[in-house]
C-alpha cells in the first residue's frame, strides 16, 4: 500500500481551544519523533499524556500529540436513497499510519424508527466480522423522525440533531475518521458532559467531563472490582444528558454495537472517542425524549430482560469455604435457629471434588444431594456453581464432560490447528468450551442432566467466564501473528489482549477469540437458560458475572468479587443502576462483601442496604463467616427487620420484573431520570429509587452506634429492652403472615 507525505503548518496546529484537541498517539512511550512520524501536530507546552485519579475517575491529560486540521480525511463520492435510507459510498486518497487502512468505504444510515436511528460504516469489497448479536433488521424506512441527519462531503462528516429543540446529538465533524483493519476510531461532539452508562467499570453514576479527560476501556477481565479498569463485562451503551437554558431536559443514547477490545475517550469539549481494533462501525442513536425512553428503545435493540422465578426474589446464603457438609449444616440450622427467613442456599467450588465441574466432594461434602432434597421439602431452592474451565488432566474414561466434549470437537482450539488450547483454572490445566458450537449446548446440557440427576439443583451460577485463565494465553504459549500482537491494543489491564485469559488467536467456531472475547460470557448465559429449560421445564434462574449487550435475556449478574468496605458498598449503587440500563435488572452485590473480613456495622448496613437490590445474596470468601444469624442479637433483629421488609414487597418486586420483561422498564432508576428537571439530582448516586414508587437512602458510612439502638430507631415507636424489642418484632412477623396469606404465598411466612 502506497503512503501519500503530507507535512501540516503551524496554521494548522493552531489550536487555542485544548479541549477541542483530539488524541493523535493514544500508544503509551509517546515521543515527538513517534508524533511528527505520523504528520500530528506536537505541543511541547503540554504534560505527557498521563493517568491520575482525579474524583474516582480515570484522567488522561491534554493530547500533547493531536491532529491538524488539515489531516487527510474521507471525501463522499455518491449518495443514493434506498429503501431503509440512504448509502453513501466514501473515499481517501491516502493512508495515514496505521497498517492495512481501508480507503473505500460504504455508509448505511438507516431510519428505523421515528426514535432510533443507525449509522453503518463498513468496507465495500470485504467482508469484515460483524457481532453475532440478533438485533431487529429493519428494511423499510420511517418517514417521521424525531431526528434530522445531514451529510458534509469533504471532509465527509455526520450530523444528527433533534428537530424539536436543535441540539446537536451526534456530529462527526470534530475528528478524522481512521479505519484500518485492526484500528477504527472516529468522534463525535456529546450535547452536554453528563454520561450515564459506559460498562462495566466500578464508578460514580454519573460520568461528568465538565474539566476532565477520561479514558474507558472494554475488554472482559477477571479482577477484583476496582476504578479505572476493564472488569468483567462490556456494555458500550450510554446516556447522554441534554440541558437547555429552559431547564427542560432531554436524554439521548448512544450504543457502539462491536464487540472487539475498545477504548472510549472522552473529554471536556465535550466529545466521545470510539477506538476499536476491529469490526465494522455500527452505532445506534436514541433520541428518547426520557432516559427511560431510551432504555426502551435500546432494549428493543439488544432483547428484553428475562423473567426470574418468583422464589429467586427471596433472600439467598452463600460462601466459599463451607469446606464440609457439616460446616454448611450447622449454618443453615443457625439459620433456622435464630429464625432468619431465607430462601435459597448456594456452594462454591469447594463442594466440586478436586474443582470438577458436574462433581461433589463425597468424602467432605457426603451426603449433599440428600442435604438438597431436605431443603427443597422445606420450600428452600439449591444453586451450585459451574466454571468455565473443563479439567483436561484426569484418567481417560474417568470424566465425561472432558472426554465427551474432546470425541464432540466442542472445545476452542489453538490458531489453525483442531488441538484444544489449554489454558489452567482452579483444577489445574483446562480446555474451554466454544458455546458458539451448536454442538456445545447438547453437550453443555447433557452434561447439567446427569448432574442434576444426582443433586436437583434449582439454578446454575456460571463464573470465571470472562473468560478467566490463571496464566496469561496458554499453557502453550500465543503466536507473533496480529492477532495475538496487534499492532495497537486499547489500555487493558495486563497491558496484553491475553492478559489472564486464552490467546486472542484461539477460534470459535464463527470466528476468532480475538473477535468473540467479549461475547463468552452471553453465549455462555444463553446456553446454560436453554440447559435449564430442557431440565427443570420451568422458568430458569442462570447467574453470571461476565456479560455482553444482551446477555439479560438470559441471566442475572452480580459485580464479583467486592471487598468489604464501606467504599464498595457504596459502588453497589451506581453499578446496579447502571445494570438496570444495560438491560440486566435482575443485578446485586456480594451483600457485605466477598473479601476481607466484615464487621458487624457494616455488615447489618449491607444487609439494609441489600434488602433493596433485585438480586439479593449474602456471599464470601475464606475469611469468618457472615450470614446474619452469626451477629448479636440486636444485630440480628435488624437484618431480619430489613428481610421482613424485604418479603413484604415481593409481590412489588415480582411486577417490576414483569413490567421490564414486557415493557421494558427499569426495576431501579436514578433520582435524575424521575426528577429530570431538577439538576441537583443530576449525581445522586448514594440514593435511588425502586420502580416510581419507594426511594431508598441507605447509610454508606461508619457511625459506631449501638446495634439495638438503630434497631429501634427504624420502629415506628421506641423500644426500651430487649425484650421490648422481641415483642414487636413478634408484631412484624405477625404482620407479614397476614400479608403471605393474603397474596396466597404461605409457604414464605413459615421461613421464620
Amino acid at each position: 500500500m502506497q503512503f501519500f507525505i503530507w507535512f501540516s503548518s503551524a496554521q494548522q496546529c493552531d489550536q487555542p481551544v485544548t479541549t477541542a484537541r483530539f488524541d493523535c498517539y493514544p500508544e503509551p512511550s509517546i515521543s515527538q519523533e513517534k508524533c511528527l512520524a505520523r504528520n500530528c501536530c506536537w505541543n511541547p507546552t503540554n504534560q505527557l499524556l498521563k493517568t491520575r485519579s482525579i474524583n474516582n475517575s480515570l484522567e488522561i491529560g491534554v493530547p500533547l500529540c493531536y491532529y491538524p486540521r488539515d489531516f487527510p480525511s474521507y471525501k463522499m463520492t455518491s449518495n443514493e436513497s434506498t429503501a431503509f435510507g440512504q448509502r453513501l459510498t466514501i473515499v481517501k486518497q491516502q493512508s495515514t499510519y496505521m497498517p492495512n487502512e481501508i480507503l473505500n468505504l460504504t455508509v448505511d444510515l438507516f431510519y428505523e424508527t421515528a426514535q432510533r436511528f443507525r449509522l453503518r460504516i463498513y468496507d465495500s469489497t470485504k467482508e469484515r466480522f460483524e457481532v453475532p448479536l440478533e438485533v431487529p433488521v429493519v428494511k423499510t424506512k420511517v418517514n417521521v423522525t424525531d431526528y434530522e441527519v445531514s451529510v458534509s462531503q469533504a471532509p465527509f462528516a455526520i450530523l444528527v440533531k433533534r428537530k424539536s429543540t436543535g441540539v446537536t446529538i451526534f456530529d462527526t465533524n470534530v475528528a478524522p475518521l481512521i479505519y484500518a483493519d485492526q484500528f477504527i476510531k472516529f468522534s463525535s461532539y456529546l450535547s452536554s458532559p453528563f454520561l450515564y452508562g459506559l460498562g462495566e467499570h466500578q464508578q460514580p453514576l454519573l460520568i461528568n467531563v465538565t474539566n476532565q479527560w477520561k479514558r474507558l476501556t472494554f475488554w472482559t477481565r477477571d479482577t477484583a472490582p476496582a476504578q479505572h479498569t476493564n472488569l468483567y463485562g462490556v456494555h458500550p451503551f450510554h446516556i447522554n444528558v441534554e440541558i437547555k437554558t429552559d431547564m427542560l431536559t432531554n436524554f439521548h443514547g448512544q450504543f457502539f454495537l462491536n464487540s472487539n477490545a475498545m477504548d472510549i475517550d472522552l473529554q471536556p469539549l465535550p466529545a466521545i472517542s470510539y477506538t476499536t481494533i476491529g469490526g465494522i462501525i455500527d452505532l445506534y442513536l436514541f433520541t428518547g425524549p426520557s432516559a427511560q425512553d431510551v432504555i426502551q428503545q435500546y432494549w428493543d435493540v439488544i432483547g428484553k430482560p428475562t423473567m426470574p422465578p418468583y422464589w429467586s426474589l427471596g433472600f439467598h446464603l452463600c460462601r466459599y469455604g463451607y469446606n464440609s457438609i457439616e460446616n454448611l449444616r450447622a449454618v443453615i440450622q443457625r439459620m433456622h435457629d435464630a429464625e432468619f427467613p431465607y430462601d435459597v442456599q448456594w456452594t462454591d467450588i469447594d463442594a466440586m471434588s478436586s474443582s470438577l465441574d458436574f462433581t461433589y466432594d463425597q468424602n467432605n461434602f457426603h451426603g449433599l444431594p440428600d442435604l438438597v432434597r431436605s431443603l427443597q421439602s422445606e420450600g428452600k431452592h439449591y444453586v451450585n456453581i459451574i466454571d468455565v474451565g473443563i479439567s483436561s488432566t484426569q484418567p481417560s474414561g474417568t470424566y465425561p464432560p472432558y472426554d465427551d466434549g474432546l470425541k464432540r470437537a466442542i472445545f476452542r482450539t489453538k490458531f489453525n490447528s483442531t488441538e484444544p488450547i489449554t489454558g489452567k483454572v482452579w483444577p489445574g490445566l483446562t480446555v474451554f468450551p466454544d458455546f458458539t458450537n451448536t454442538s456445545t449446548i447438547e453437550w453443555w446440557t447433557n452434561n447439567a442432566v446427569t448432574f442434576h440427576d444426582i443433586i436437583p439443583f434449582d439454578g446454575i451460577w456460571i463464573d470465571m467466564n470472562e473468560p478467566s485463565n490463571l496464566i496469561d494465553g496458554s499453557y502453550d504459549g500465543c503466536t507473533n501473528n496480529s492477532l495475538d500482537k496487534p499492532p495497537f491494543v486499547p489500555n487493558v489491564l495486563g497491558k496484553s489482549l491475553s492478559s489472564k485469559t486464552l490467546c486472542p488467536s484461539a477460534q470459535h467456531a464463527i470466528s476468532s477469540h480475538y473477535n468473540l472475547h467479549n461475547m463468552y460470557g452471553y453465549f455462555e448465559s444463553k446456553a446454560t437458560n436453554l440447559a435449564l429449560k430442557t431440565i427443570r421445564h420451568k422458568r430458569p434462574f442462570v447467574l453470571s458475572r461476565s456479560s455482553f449487550a444482551g446477555s439479560g435475556q438470559y441471566a442475572a449478574h452480580w459485580t464479583g468479587d467486592n471487598d468489604a468496605t464501606y467504599e464498595d458498598m457504596y459502588f453497589s449503587i451506581s453499578d446496579i443502576l447502571s445494570f438496570n440500563m444495560f438491560g440486566m435488572p435482575n443485578v446485586g452485590a456480594d451483600i457485605c462483601g466477598f473479601r476481607d473480613d466484615t464487621n458487624e456495622e457494616l455488615c447489618t448496613r449491607w444487609m439494609q442496604l441489600g434488602a433493596f437490590y433485585p438480586f439479593m445474596r449474602n456471599h464470601n470468601g475464606v475469611q469468618k463467616d457472615q450470614d446474619p444469624a452469626v451477629f448479636s442479637w440486636t444485630a440480628q433483629q435488624i437484618m431480619k427487620q430489613a428481610l421482613i421488609m424485604r418479603y413484604s414487597l415481593a409481590p412489588f418486586w415480582y411486577t417490576l420484573h414483569y413490567r421490564a420483561a414486557i415493557a421494558s422498564e427499569t426495576l431501579l432508576q436514578p433520582l435524575h431520570f424521575e426528577f429530570f428537571n431538577d439538576n441537583k439530582t443530576l449525581g445522586i448516586d448514594r440514593q435511588f429509587l425502586i420502580g416510581r414508587a419507594i426511594l431508598v437512602s441507605p447509610n454508606l458510612v461508619s457511625v459506631n452506634v449501638n446495634a439495638e439502638s438503630i434497631f429501634c430507631s427504624l420502629l415506628l415507636y421506641p423500644c426500651k429492652t430487649e425484650t421490648h424489642a422481641k415483642r414487636v418484632l413478634r408484631r412484624f412477623k405477625r404482620a407479614y403472615t397476614r400479608l403471605c396469606y393474603k397474596i396466597g404465598e404461605n409457604s414464605v411466612q413459615t421461613r421464620f
